[in-house]
């Protein structure tokens, strides 16, 4: 929690040089940029998270071993192949004149700050995974003051959507590194490991996956569809009045790196039912906590945009309402998700998924052609109260079916 504290700080102080700092158009684009980068970690998380958490909840220390090491040769390799790829097509597009040469710049500042922060999170799934989250704390400071700095120097700058881009490339690469010797110093890590180690990782991170570039589609994918309707200055507009309110979603993000593990250790003594009570009672607390959050956000609105955020935005209070309903249901939601995906039903989860994603864009640009701006977050927000009712619904089919089931070792008769 201190960690993802600090971390929502670092992103609104960020946020907010950007805002105060830069036209808001150059804060919009990096918006974009964050945006796009967030879909190939929760990819990345998706896909190796699950049997990472298998792997160092149960196995022997060469298994673990093995595990991080050739999963990090896994990743590394496919991430230099797609990066090398992705400067080729940009260079070749702007050779035939596609692209305008100012945007050059951008697309490989956010190419490297995809890169770096892959390699970041990473070794920090690691960490969580181990159970050890005052380490990450010490790496994730390191990174905030790279990239607080960082952004700070942008705003000094004639683009500073590039430079902020590439402080965050400078930020994960410095905090990447720091999480790998403590990865090293914990129990390290056999590169050239056995690759048998890792044969879970496609039966259970393929539909995981899947269900995570879904879901990022209608709870991140939005900001493009606002891009491409209304402009980038919507982005800045749906993006500052968010930002208030990072530092919910950042809890239960944060909170949810730990919960995956916990409740896959909670499964081995505990009954079912017993966990989905826990499960309830987290995103009952967690929801209590972002509603007082969202309150005193709400009474002391004017002074922070009046003298914090130094900005004016229409529909500024139906916004942050809309917002507010939107983080309260998914910080909720993210912990509701963890029992059926701690089973390992990331099939059933991803076509859920899919399901609530189409409802959401759909009722996002219906509703975007109707009201403006605000439609996007009506979309949103119907799509997230679709998700966390489905979630909730898997869930309690769970615990059904696990009624017939051998009581796990050591849970009360």
């Amino acid at each position: 929690m201190l960690s993802q504290a600090a971390l929502s700080a670092c992103n609104f102080l960020v946020g907010l040089l950007l805002l105060r700092r830069t036209p808001h158009t150059q804060y919009g684009l990096y918006v974009l940029i964050v945006a796009g980068v967030q879909l190939l970690t929760q990819a990345q998380q998706a896909f190796i998270g699950p049997a990472l958490v298998r792997c160092l909840a149960s196995g022997e220390l060469t298994q673990r071993r093995d595990f991080i090491g050739v999963a990090f040769r896994y990743q590394r390799r496919r991430v230099l192949v797609f990066a090398l790829a992705a400067a080729i097509i940009i260079l070749g597009l702007w050779w035939l004149r596609l692209i305008a040469t100012p945007l050059v710049p951008l697309w490989l500042a956010a190419m490297a700050a995809a890169m770096c922060t892959l390699y970041r999170e990473y070794f920090r799934m690691v960490l969580f995974a181990y159970r050890l989250p005052l380490q990450a704390l010490k790496a994730d400071l390191l990174y905030i003051a790279v990239l607080c700095i960082g952004a700070y120097l942008a705003t000094f700058t004639a683009a500073p959507a590039v430079v902020a881009a590439m402080a965050f490339a400078v930020a994960g690469a410095v905090g990447g590194w720091l999480l790998s010797r403590m990865v090293w110093h914990h129990e390290g890590w056999s590169i050239n490991g056995d690759p048998k180690v890792t044969g879970e990782i496609a039966p259970l991170g393929t539909w995981a996956l899947i269900g995570a570039a879904i879901h990022w589609t209608f709870s991140q994918g939005f900001i493009y569809v606002v891009a491409g309707t209304l402009g980038v200055t919507a982005v800045a507009t749906v993006s500052a009045t968010r930002l208030l309110l990072m530092p919910v979603n950042l809890m239960a993000t944060g909170l949810g790196s730990m919960t995956f593990p916990t409740v896959s250790r909670w499964l081995q003594h505990h009954r079912v039912g017993d966990v989905f009570k826990r499960l309830s009672l987290l995103a009952a607390g967690i929801g209590g906590v972002a509603l007082l959050y969202i309150l005193v956000m709400w009474i002391f609105r004017n002074w922070i945009f009046t003298y914090m955020v130094k900005g004016q935005f229409s529909h500024r209070d139906t916004l942050l309402l809309l917002w507010s309903g939107v983080f309260l249901l998914m910080a909720m939601r993210d912990q509701m998700m963890f029992l059926p995906a701690a089973r390992g039903r990331f099939r059933i989860m991803a076509w859920l998924t899919l399901a609530t994603a189409i409802f959401s864009l759909t009722t996002c640009y219906v509703c975007m052609r109707l009201f403006g701006v605000a439609g996007a977050l009506m979309g949103v927000l119907a799509g997230e109260a679709v998700n966390i009712l489905g979630f909730i619904a898997l869930s309690m089919r769970e615990v059904a079916s696990a009624r017939s089931e051998p009581l796990p070792a050591g849970a009360a008769p």
